[in-house]
């Protein structure tokens, strides 16, 4: 699964990086992105938008959010079949963590980014939802699918990964669906991942509290 994505790009570079046409206009806040948690992500809706969306898809009689999709089933799911179809979006990340079981019996955290690309752009889907109190907002979640052979020995999940050069492909709705089922397959990036473990310090499990500042962010270009 994926629970959890750090993103400290620049906001200029954000829209510079994706080309983006509409702005949102929302206060964007760099850290670390949680379920339930508003985050940035990127929908083609006739123009390149950056959109403000919360993470996590409601469950009729369920406390939490569903946060993922597997990639083996979000064609055929109903909760996700209409989105992957009509919705697909890519979130912003510079790395996404996973937690590894150690010998010791204790849990290592690894955060996991790309050796050669400055931002990884994770494969999700996106819908309208009603919160409890029948308000709409955007919600999305991510698509996960098997962990490629560099990834296996830390987690056997992990995000989809979707290239720069398949992003048109991915967010237009016109892309035939045999180009579709391709970038979800999911067979890219193998030796392409930096994969580092995290510090006692560093391996938090809940967002950081900024005491109102936001943290350092990375300029990309």
């Amino acid at each position: 699964m994926c629970g959890s994505f750090l993103l400290m790009a620049l906001y200029s570079d954000l829209i510079k990086y994706y080309s983006i046409d509409v702005e949102a206009l929302w206060e964007y806040v760099p850290g670390d992105y949680f379920p339930n948690r508003n985050a940035p992500i990127v929908i083609d809706d006739g123009k390149r938008m950056l959109q403000f969306a919360k993470w996590g898809f409601p469950f009729s009689g369920k406390s939490r959010p569903v946060i993922n999709a597997r990639a083996e089933t979000v064609t055929s799911k109903p909760m996700f079949k209409s989105s992957f179809f009509y919705r697909r979006c890519v979130i912003p990340a510079n790395g996404f963590y996973e937690w590894k079981q150690e010998e010791s019996g204790k849990k290592a955290k690894y955060r996991i980014g790309l050796r050669d690309e400055p931002l990884i752009s994770l494969g999700g889907i996106y819908k309208i939802s009603r919160d409890e109190n029948s308000i709409e907002q955007v919600t999305f979640v991510i698509i996960t699918t098997e962990a490629n052979e560099q990834l296996k020995p830390v987690h056997h999940r992990m995000p989809l990964i979707v290239r720069k050069e398949q992003l048109d492909l991915w967010l237009n709705n016109s892309t035939p669906q045999k180009h579709i089922m391709s970038i979800l397959a999911n067979d890219t990036y193998d030796g392409a991942l930096v994969i580092e473990k995290e510090t006692k310090e560093e391996a938090s499990d809940s967002p950081k509290d900024s005491g109102g500042e936001n943290p350092d962010q990375i300029s990309l270009f």
